[in-house]
Parts: structure tokens; sequence; C-alpha cells
């Protein structure tokens, strides 16, 4: 059973990816992929993304709880500071097949890379489907949506229907943006915040925010601002200083497009439990040896060395 999250309605098993570490690391491998390798460290840094990320964790734990209906699989170990063996096996599952899309991608026609509107759609989607997406380190989060992006790209065109991908571009359409321009003011009390929202916010000073830059704020900040139109004041945002009042200035927003369609896509087959074909193959085809620590490669997945559910 792969790492689970939740995605706009439902859960999705999005596997959870990492890049290989620097030609520098000289640690231990655990895993080989054709010419590639995952260090033991590159393993272990995604596993402290994860684990460390108290809000996945606890919708980790609780999306695979037998109460819910689950296998009762659980991020940690039995034992103090370790792992759960099945959890790493499937982490590094799908370290593995970040490896082979990316290593795919270099053998097509041009060694296509993600544009800049793909990563847009991937971190919009992320946003919306990654339970404790903001909790995570602002480099891992960059991780992820290029390898969401990565899978868009290499699965090709959308599998998924028209009428489908329309439906939840439009319920999920204020996260599909590239820019955030907003007027904001500062206040001391809340009648003062109030004051300046009536009169307008003169002297406000102008702040723009790409998508990362926005998901630095707090939440209360994104929350208020998210679904606000264009020209609108949000309620005064409460800070460590007093008031913050806001009014969204402009938006540059994802229009739908076949590359947002792509991410979609992707996301809604693997909420679906859907298998993509083009990733499975490359992932089938390639020439995988395991660390024995970490368990064996057996039908594109790797087979905990111990009994499930076991400290790691």
């Amino acid at each position: 059973m792969k790492p689970t999250r939740r995605l706009l309605a439902g859960a999705a098993a999005l596997l959870a990816v990492s890049l290989t570490a620097s030609a520098c690391d000289t640690s231990p491998y655990a895993a080989r992929i054709n010419s590639s390798v995952i260090k033991q460290t590159a393993l272990y840094s995604e596993l402290r993304a994860w684990a460390g990320n108290t809000q996945y964790v606890a919708a980790f734990n609780t999306s695979n709880s037998t109460t819910n209906g689950g296998s009762g699989l659980t991020i940690a170990g039995d034992g103090p500071g370790t792992y759960n063996s099945t959890w790493v096996a499937n982490i590094l599952a799908g370290m593995i097949e970040a490896v082979v899309v990316s290593k795919q991608l270099t053998t097509l026609p041009g060694a296509p890379s993600p544009s800049p509107s793909v990563l847009a759609a991937a971190r919009s989607v992320s946003e919306i489907s990654q339970i404790g997406w903001d909790r995570f380190s602002p480099a891992f989060r960059q991780t992820l949506v290029r390898r969401l992006a990565d899978v868009a790209l290499l699965s090709g065109l959308p599998s998924v229907s028209s009428s489908t991908l329309l439906g939840v571009y439009h319920q999920y359409q204020p996260y599909f943006f590239t820019q955030i321009c907003t007027m904001q003011a500062a206040a001391g009390t809340l009648a003062q915040a109030r004051n300046l929202a009536a009169t307008g916010l003169p002297n406000a000073n102008q702040t723009c925010y790409d998508q990362p830059g926005f998901e630095a704020q707090s939440a209360s900040f994104q929350n208020a601002i998210i679904s606000l139109a264009v020209g609108h004041t949000a309620s005064p945002i409460q800070t460590s200083y007093g008031y913050l009042v806001v009014k969204v200035a402009s938006r540059a927003d994802q229009p739908f497009s076949s590359d947002v369609g792509r991410v979609l896509s992707v996301a809604i087959n693997s909420a679906q439990g859907t298998a993509d074909a083009v990733v499975n193959a490359a992932v089938a085809k390639a020439r995988v040896q395991i660390n024995p620590a970490f368990g064996t490669w057996k039908s594109s997945q790797v087979v905990p060395p111990a009994a499930p559910n076991a400290s790691a």
C-alpha cells in the first residue's frame, strides 16, 4: 500500500519520490536503477521530510487505520525513532519511480523538461491535494512539484474526460494562479483596521506574491486572500503586531489549458487508483537492485525485508 494523501474530495495514492544524491555523497546505496544510484542519505532525507510533517503523519495514519477500513499501516515503527518497514519500502519505491521518469524524459526527442505552465499547474494541484503542504520545507515542496510535472509530461495527453477536468478546474480555480498582487496597510487595533478598509487603504503598499511566495505567508493570510476577487478587501487579518488590511489589486490566473489538463489528469487517476500505463511500463523495464537492508525488488515494488509493519 502506497503513502496516501487527500486529493480534492478523495484520497490520492501519489508516490513520494526523491532526487538521487549528488556524486560527492559516499554513503551506501539504497537502490540502483540502471546507471543511477539512490544513496541511503537521500532516502533518510526523504523519510525525514515526510515524517517530520505532523499534519501529514496524522492524516496518513488516520486514513490507513483499521477503523477506517485500512490495513493499519503507520509511519512510525514499533521502537523509538524507527519507521514502519512497509512505509519505508513504499517511499523507496516512489524514489525509484522518480528516477525512472526523469531518465525516461531524457530519451524522448528533444529531451523535454516541464514548461513553466506545467510547473505552475503542478504546484496548484499540490497545494489543493497535499495535506500539510505548507508544512513541508520550500525545497521539498519544489521537488514534489517537479516530480508531478515530470509524470504529467511523460504521461502525454490527458486520459480523463475534458468535462471532468474542466469541472475540477472550475471548482478549484482560485488556486490556479501565478501571481497575486495586493495593497496592504497595518493597523494597531481592530477599529483602526476597519477604518482603513472603509477609507480604501490610503498610503497602502503594493506587494506581489508568486506561488512559492504566497505559500510562505501565514495560513490566515492565505485563507483570507485565495478566493478574494480583484478589487475586494479582506476582513482585517490579526497578526503579532496588530492587524493587516489587504486588498487584492490584481491576479495572474492560469487559464485552463492542455498543461493544466495533463497535471489534473495524473492527479485524478492517482486518486482513483488508476495506473499510468506509460510510467508503469518504464518502471517495469528498469534494472533495479535494492540494498537488502531495505528489501527486494519484485513486480515493480520494494518488498520490505521484515514482516509487514515491522520497525525499520
